[in-house]
């Protein structure tokens, strides 16, 4: 199917009414730009399953105590949401009615850590009532979502910010940077593949992720860290996919299936069987929450509603004329990533793997080949912590507002709805057989 360029809204229209600028004083409290030290916030958490009481629960409460101060907790769940401020490290209320949070918590920024589909709803409840939203990705599920959370910050003024940690990992700010200065000229395509293991891959499909109802498939939840990325790297947006997937290996494909982990007949049968007994943060969060909502942390992989893709692959046109070939599968033996930006003068090349089956367990290369030249390999910086060193960069930038260059300032909403849009449609395009544009979804 023909890609073609559709008329869109251009960023800088867009920034007019809500930039990068206005996102950085979300969670500040200061001006825009934020230029004084930041003042200490009322933070409220909605969602209190592994992302919110880790990531933005007790690593924040531990670093940023100057700044952060958590007056509510709600979870739809009472069992979790009463274990939650133990392991965040608080003694604030916690609630299970959203409303109720709000009214007696009064917070002035909401972190957004639910399930993906409950996103908008609170995104958009938050801003209604003056509340300022961090969300996490993905912003939204689908269009129509996605319409209702801009319309939201548009009509209250207000800016968002969606937490796509994987931009601050410093070598991921080393492929902006080299393709920013010009090295391998103008990029004309992109081939992108991202491999998800039998560890992290097979996990999706043991939780609420499984469901595309939920997640929005894995083309919104994980593929939208993806997009993000590549759409930031080219400073371009999507404007066409055509996209390709199916359920290969999980779901109906297996032939021994039960509820859950733990109460499987054939554990010493299946390769995926996962012992979720052996970590005691989930068996706090989850198994020990179970009476209350039957969620099973560690759900059969086989289960037959499984309806997200495992196997996906799509063409993506952008803005500036680039295409990117991208693919991702949730099945294999290794874990991370290869990326290459073919440009007029040259190729940058980066294979990146977080977990593999040999020596050396990681490995990253980045190279620089230049047309009618040669070979170069960048030093690649050599980092600690989350996501490759990405998790606290950004959240000094949030809580801190540390000093960093302008092309890393916070994503704003229209970052997290290009990169929702981008494997919005996508799916779109697998289940209506068609090119999709990103201009038929949303008006921006």
């Amino acid at each position: 199917m023909p890609l073609t360029d559709p008329t869109l809204v251009t960023r800088r229209e867009f920034v007019k009414t809500v930039g990068g600028a206005a996102a950085a004083a979300v969670v500040s409290g200061g001006s825009v730009p934020a230029a004084a030290a930041p003042v200490k916030r009322r933070y409220a958490m909605i969602g209190t399953g592994d992302r919110g009481t880790s990531m933005w629960g007790e690593s924040v409460t531990a670093r940023y105590p100057d700044v952060v101060e958590f007056v509510g907790l709600c979870d739809i769940n009472p069992t979790r949401a009463a274990v939650a401020p133990g392991l965040i490290g608080v003694t604030c209320p916690t609630f299970t009615n959203f409303d109720e949070m709000c009214d007696r918590a009064k917070p002035d920024v909401l972190i957004v850590t639910t399930v993906d589909a409950y996103h908008a709803g609170y995104i958009v409840e938050a801003l209604d009532r003056g509340i300022d939203v961090l969300t996490e990705k993905p912003m939204v599920i689908d269009e129509r979502q996605c319409q209702a959370v801009l319309d939201a910050e548009r009509r209250n003024n207000r800016a968002i910010v969606v937490t796509f940690n994987y931009r601050y990992a410093p070598k991921h700010q080393l492929i902006k940077e080299t393709l920013q200065s010009g090295e391998i000229g103008r990029i004309v395509s992109v081939d992108f593949s991202w491999y998800l293991d039998v560890s992290h891959g097979a996990d999706y499909f043991r939780r609420w992720h499984r469901l595309k109802a939920r997640s929005g498939s894995l083309w919104v939840h994980k593929a939208s860290h993806h997009f993000d990325l590549v759409s930031w790297w080219l400073d371009a947006d999507p404007v066409e996919v055509v996209a390709r997937g199916g359920v290969e290996v999980y779901g109906r494909n297996g032939g021994l299936r039960s509820t859950n982990c733990r109460a499987c007949p054939h554990k010493t049968a299946c390769r995926f069987y996962y012992d979720i007994t052996k970590d005691d943060r989930r068996m706090k969060l989850y198994v020990g929450c179970e009476s209350a909502d039957q969620y099973y942390r560690d759900g059969c992989v086989f289960r037959e509603d499984i309806d997200t893709y495992d196997t996906m692959s799509a063409l993506v046109k952008y803005s500036n004329g680039a295409t990117m070939a991208y693919s991702v599968n949730a099945f294999l033996p290794i874990e991370g990533y290869r990326i290459a930006f073919n440009g007029e003068k040259g190729r940058l090349e980066v294979r990146d793997y977080e977990r593999q089956a040999w020596t050396p367990d990681a490995e990253t290369e980045i190279a620089v080949i230049k047309s009618f030249g040669q070979r170069t390999v960048l030093p690649t910086p050599k980092v600690e912590g989350g996501h490759g060193g990405g998790d606290e960069r950004l959240k000094d930038l949030i809580f801190h507002q540390v000093k960093m260059p302008d092309h890393m300032r916070l994503p704003n909403s229209r970052a997290g709805a290009m990169a929702c849009l981008t494997g919005i449609a996508a799916r779109t395009s697998i289940e209506q057989g068609r090119s999709v544009k990103i201009g038929e979804l949303v008006k921006i």
